[in-house]
């Protein structure tokens, strides 16, 4: 609605966790570098943690790319450790069909085994981590650490979710993360930075700026910071100021937006 008047082709903070969609902020980039290297080298699993709203998946999605390995992502993992053995089967490229853990265990094994022949080892990300409250499902996922061919594991694992998680992690799995990496708050930097990359990348050349320099600090605070919430405010604050017929979005525009979205919503 607002593209228009702000000179965009699109809209720039729509919600998305397309890879192209990153913006190689400093945390982030340096959380990319310690996940990749500790995937890589050890062969094992690592965990990504942050309030919700602070970019895991994109991240996560990110690093798949990076990598370039075949990648199973799992998005809502509270399964019986059956149910999602055969997922992670079927994501491996096994052909769909019921089956028991033992036999989707040797799906996997086998199915594993085929790539780590063809140079092929695969990330298995496992998404919202933290709704899984069945311990046998967080030993399923340890045990698949153990198919290995060349004696380092033939799958790479990436747990991403809340802090909690954690917690919650077997001691034997808790003891296979080869790093723990939190993506937390950007700092007001960043936010600026996430903000106006975010305009620039829906624009087809450049233009004048959209947020004032106080607008873009105020919408860092009221965002804690958090992507997710840059990403509501700032689209909001750019209809408010199309609705007045501002050219740019001021220091009142974010106050307006903000008064918009109890913090609850914001962080869902």
């Amino acid at each position: 609605m607002y593209e228009a008047h702000h000179g965009l082709i699109r809209r720039p903070f729509a919600e998305t966790v397309d890879p192209s969609a990153y913006l190689p902020l400093a945390g982030h980039e340096a959380i990319l570098r310690r996940l990749r290297y500790a995937l890589e080298a050890s062969r094992g699993a690592a965990a990504l943690y942050g309030p919700p709203g602070s970019g895991k998946t994109i991240l996560a999605r990110r690093l798949s790319t990076a990598i370039g390995s075949p990648t199973v992502h799992l998005t809502y993992p509270a399964l019986p450790s059956s149910e999602l053995l055969a997922m992670i089967a079927e994501g491996l490229g096994d052909p769909p069909g019921s089956s028991t853990m033992i036999e989707s265990l040797r799906r996997i094994r086998d199915r594993l085994a085929a790539m780590s022949a063809r140079g092929d080892r695969p990330l298995l990300i496992v998404d919202e981590a933290q709704t899984i409250r069945d311990p046998s499902t967080f030993e399923a996922l340890r045990g698949l650490l153990n198919f290995a061919t060349d004696g380092t594991s033939d799958l790479s694992m990436l747990l991403v979710g809340a802090t909690e998680y954690l917690f919650d992690l077997p001691a034997g799995l808790s003891d296979r993360l080869s790093a723990r990496c939190l993506a937390g708050t950007l700092t007001e930097s960043e936010s600026i930075a996430y903000v106006v990359g975010r305009i620039q990348s829906a624009r087809s050349d450049g233009g004048p700026d959209l947020f004032s320099p106080s607008a873009l600090s105020a919408l860092h605070l009221a965002a804690d910071g958090l992507p997710r919430r840059l990403n509501r405010l700032a689209d909001l604050a750019l209809l408010i100021a199309y609705a007045r017929e501002l050219p740019i979005v001021d220091e009142e525009t974010i106050t307006l937006a903000a008064r918009e979205f109890p913090q609850g919503s914001l962080a869902a």
